[in-house]
């Protein structure tokens, strides 16, 4: 297993997309808050959806909406990183030499959800530097949301990493974990609406889409972060992580590779 994860990281840490993608994530974090401390107004639309940053506080709560950004970023990093295996036709190479496809998945799933968990860590790290309000900011329950947050990115990863293993083409992969990022709050909605013909069918998908990771998302950047938030933050995330890589793994191992 540890040579699997080395050779993962290594192929990882030798990708510029990252990079180029720490560093921008890096620069909008900045640049963001260095207009909001100029009380410069500016908003930013994603299919429409307008998201208007007036303060501070809105540039470190834009963190939490994977889908108005950061999420973006995370998919195609992920979709592209793991699409090149099949591109390349390396999963016999690693078959060959670990006999293990459990590992093989294992090893993805864990640096996808470190890898998403660290690009938000990154944003709010720099937005909070930048802000020049640290103590105010830390006093506001600021590193709550940001545990809550670290979690639901992992979930994400861990998510995007079954969605990209799964489909064996770089390219189909990146599609469709991007349409996941960009249209989940309009699924929700879909969902929604759709399952209203029946109150007991409605109260089902409406606690789905609670716990799903746009729920959580929504329910973290809508409130100050409790105590029983972050925890059911924490419990959520975990159990969509473990449901996820179950389900990858189950199907991966059925794989001709």
């Amino acid at each position: 297993m540890a040579n699997i994860i080395k050779s993962d990281l290594y192929r990882f840490g030798k990708s510029k997309l990252l990079y180029g993608i720490i560093i921008f994530t890096g620069v909008i974090a900045f640049a963001l808050i260095m207009l909001a401390r100029q009380d410069i107004r500016v908003g930013i639309s994603v299919f429409g959806n307008l998201t208007a940053f007036k303060g501070i506080d809105d540039v470190i709560q834009i963190g939490l909406s994977y889908q108005k950004g950061l999420g973006i970023f995370i998919a195609i990093l992920l979709s592209i990183f793991i699409g090149q295996e099949y591109q390349w036709k390396t999963w016999q190479h690693k078959w060959i030499t670990n006999k293990s496809r459990a590992r093989i998945y294992l090893s993805k799933a864990m640096l996808s959800s470190a890898a998403s968990a660290s690009i938000f860590l990154i944003f709010e790290v720099v937005a909070l530097l930048a802000s020049n309000q640290i103590r105010e900011i830390l006093i506001s329950g600021y590193v709550a949301t940001v545990i809550c947050g670290l979690f639901i990115y992992a979930a994400l990863g861990a998510l995007i990493c079954m969605l990209s293993m799964l489909i064996k083409n770089d390219i189909a992969s990146t599609v469709i974990c991007l349409c996941y990022v960009l249209f989940s709050e309009t699924l929700a909605s879909v969902i929604g609406n759709v399952s209203s013909f029946s109150e007991t069918v409605s109260r089902f998908m409406g606690w789905v889409i609670q716990h799903s990771i746009y729920g959580m998302s929504t329910a973290v950047s809508s409130t100050i972060a409790s105590t029983n938030l972050v925890l059911s933050i924490i419990i959520n995330s975990l159990v969509t992580m473990l449901l996820s890589t179950a389900i990858g793994l189950t199907a991966f191992r059925k794989y001709e590779l």
